[in-house]
């Protein structure tokens, strides 16, 4: 009976728990680690850094209008700075749905900004 009641505990841990909120531990044990809102900090600095490379494509590109290339350099020093905090290697997991929040919404100006440019 107890036997069955420890499968079924684990069971309902295994199907609510997000898979990717598991530590690895030596001798490949797993246990749940705790929860960053499914941000991840390498997937966002990626991201940041895409944004950072598009901003400063578009700007050496010589196609923007004088009030596009305003916007450029007022986003650049924004993807900059969000940039630099992701590359902390001392970054609180707790201020990471902030910065996605950043990242988004820099990510749709300058999403806005490439579709004019085209």
């Amino acid at each position: 009976m107890s036997n069955r009641l420890a499968i079924g505990a684990l069971a309902a841990v295994l199907f609510i728990a997000p898979m990717g909120a598991f530590a690895q531990l030596p001798g490949g044990i797993g246990v749940p680690s705790l929860p960053t809102g499914g941000f991840s900090k390498d997937a966002l600095l990626a991201q940041a850094k895409e944004m950072l490379a598009d901003l400063t494509s578009m700007k050496s590109s010589g196609k923007l209008a004088p009030e596009q290339t305003k916007q450029v350099d007022e986003l650049l020093p924004k993807a900059t700075s969000l940039t630099g905090e992701l590359q902390k290697s001392q970054l609180d997991a707790a201020k990471l749905p902030q910065l996605a929040n950043n990242l988004s919404d820099l990510q749709k100006q300058v999403g806005a900004l490439k579709a004019l440019v085209k």
